[in-house]
């Protein structure tokens, strides 16, 4: 590969193309659709995991109160954002994994999630918004690494 060439492959444009493409619509799906059980799913699944560690924990529909902190779940924080990547990844390389294995994925994508959220809600409670702030961000790399991870198992590249 030449480091001065100026323009992409076929299949470098139709990897961007497409990843872009179907990354975008599906985010803008789920910011659209009404999702909300989804949020009340995960917001229950919080308060769950956070009072059987310790955490006072009191939950007013999607609104988390755990010591003194305050946090509202959004569909952002429901793991769709992974499995979303992940859809795209494999769209996007022409990947072919198997429906039932995308499914499996998936569910282990939102139960991944489900333990990062609770880490990072318990953080922000114990150690106040500015570690949140900090940890949020960093935590948001390790999912993206999972999901690359899962996707370069099923692309082939280990």
């Amino acid at each position: 590969m030449n480091p001065l060439r100026k323009s992409l492959t076929p299949d470098e444009k139709h990897f961007l193309i497409h990843f872009l493409a179907s990354f975008a619509l599906m985010f803008l799906l789920i910011k659209i659709l009404p999702l909300e059980p989804l949020n009340l799913l995960v917001a229950q699944a919080q308060e769950a995991i956070l009072s059987n560690v310790g955490l006072p924990v009191a939950r007013a529909g999607t609104l988390l109160t755990v010591g003194s902190t305050v946090f509202q779940i959004v569909v952002d924080c429901s793991g769709l954002v992974m499995i979303i990547l992940f859809l795209s990844l494999v769209y996007s390389t022409k990947t072919k994994t198997p429906v039932s294995r995308i499914l499996l994925y998936s569910v282990f994508f939102f139960l991944f999630n489900l333990g990062r959220l609770a880490f990072t809600l318990a953080i922000g409670a114990i150690y106040g918004m500015q570690a949140l702030d900090l940890l949020h961000p960093a935590l948001w790399v390790v999912d993206s690494g999972v999901v690359f991870a899962a996707w370069a198992r099923e692309f082939g590249l280990f």
